[in-house]
């Protein structure tokens, strides 16, 4: 079938109906897809990952649009970051601690200031989008999704459409080990040997099931690799080790805000990163697009002074209107209040849907007392974006029911590219652990995306 002429629309069309033309069939298939996630590493605090029955489905023209877009939001914030390097006027609309904004400043020693990260998109397939938020500093997501890809490659859920198309996905895990390794190249230049791999993050906190499968495909690639604590770092003579082992390349897990907090706790590893003694990927400066302040700074008049006009109207139409509540935020507090069904408040130090009020949710009194508690510099209002909606699979009984579900893109980056898709959906307004979040297998319809199948 020519790829050309089908649409992703009409590929979730053709999977409800084969689903419902025989659902007890697909029922049992379900039940053998849901005993091998069980059984996986996609692993998420502790438990096996939701998801549902339900493939996501795009078209070349879809990956076409997502290329262009993360192009030319990524050409926006390296001009953010690059103004951040350089004045100090403009480092004060951030907001970062002295030590935030000292390791932000240091050159990590390659070029990328957000080696790995993922934009999550509100994305309608009549190519409308708006940006929700970036996540640069620990990003995650890969394992679940590939072993989610694994299994439907697998499942009768697929069978039939193999028949008929061409679905290719994104390959996640080499394409990051091929990443990292050039990343080190550029870090050592020509003094490169092969190095010592340290994955980091502090006790009880990463998805170790997920460092572990990065693990075992750098010792696959005959580097020695270690799952570490960043307290367990020593740091002499101007060598990282832990364990007795040196280390000379850092995966950062650890998310900023947990390494300023112990920053007592790790000297070792924050003088060895000073002193550029070892490479770390990704290195502190991804705090700048990472932090939640990164979209009200687009919105302002100091970062618009930076772009062009062209860049000025992407951010008015795909980044949301975002506002801190100050000390002198009565007129804007007045503004939320008056107008509940198009703002959202998101505190400025909490992340996976925590503490997130959707003005939408709640009743006019709810909302004002909400407003009303909040505490100057602990909240942003954020534009009230339309969240796409598609019909998808849910299980009942021994069967199925497709209804309408929410659903959220998030557009992995490597070296500052688009690398592959991380798709979660809910049938709640907040698609976060704090509401409702299932994961979805990504498939693309046609030609080459990433090295899938």
């Amino acid at each position: 079938m020519d790829y050309r002429t089908t649409s992703a629309l009409d590929l979730f069309k053709a999977f409800e109906q084969q689903v419902m033309a025989d659902p007890k069939a697909f029922y049992q298939d379900y039940l053998t897809v849901k005993n091998h996630v069980e059984n996986s590493t996609a692993i998420y605090m502790g438990k096996p990952v939701d998801f549902i029955y339900q493939p996501m489905f795009f078209s070349q023209d879809d990956i076409a649009r997502f290329q262009q877009l993360t192009d030319t939001l990524t050409g926006i914030l390296r001009k953010v970051i690059a103004q951040y390097r350089k004045s100090p006027d403009f480092r004060r609309l951030f907001g970062f601690s002295p030590l935030a904004e000292e390791l932000i400043l240091l050159d990590p020693g390659y070029r990328y200031s957000f080696p790995v990260a993922r934009f999550d998109v509100f994305y309608s397939y009549d190519g409308s989008f708006q940006f929700c938020e970036l996540n640069a500093d620990g990003s995650s997501g890969m394992n679940e999704i590939s072993v989610l890809h694994d299994i439907f490659w697998s499942a009768k859920a697929l069978a039939g459409f193999l028949e008929q198309y061409h679905l290719v996905d994104f390959e996640l895990f080499n394409s990051w080990v091929d990443s990292m390794l050039e990343i080190y190249q550029e870090f050592a230049g020509s003094s490169a040997g092969k190095p010592n791999i340290a994955i980091v993050d502090f006790d009880r906190e990463g998805t170790i099931s997920e460092f572990q499968v990065f693990q075992n495909y750098f010792r696959a690639r005959g580097y020695q690799t270690v799952i570490c604590d960043p307290r367990d770092f020593k740091y002499r003579s101007g060598q990282l080790s832990v364990r007795g082992m040196k280390i000379d390349l850092v995966y950062r897990r650890a998310t900023t805000a947990r390494i300023i907090e112990e920053a007592e706790e790790i000297q070792d590893f924050l003088q060895a990163y000073r002193d550029g003694a070892v490479c770390v990927v990704g290195g502190f400066v991804s705090q700048i697009i990472h932090n939640k302040m990164i979209f009200a700074v687009l919105h302002s008049k100091e970062c618009q002074a930076l772009l062009t006009q062209e860049e000025i109207a992407f951010i008015k139409a795909h980044v949301p209107e975002t506002l801190v509540i100050d000390d002198d935020g009565s007129n804007l507090r007045r503004r939320i209040i008056d107008d509940k069904d198009s703002w959202v408040l998101k505190p400025l130090d909490l992340y996976a849907g925590q503490g997130v009020f959707i003005g939408k949710n709640h009743s006019q009194s709810e909302w004002q007392e909400i407003v009303a508690g909040i505490a100057p510099q602990t909240y942003l209002v954020q534009e009230f974006c339309q969240v796409p909606q598609l019909r998808m699979a849910t299980v009942e009984k021994d069967g199925f029911r497709f209804e309408p579900y929410n659903y959220l893109i998030g557009l992995f980056m490597y070296k500052e590219k688009f690398s592959g898709i991380f798709t979660r959906a809910g049938r709640k307004a907040l698609i976060a652990t704090g509401g409702e979040s299932v994961s979805l297998p990504t498939f693309v319809l046609g030609g080459a995306a990433g090295t899938g199948r």
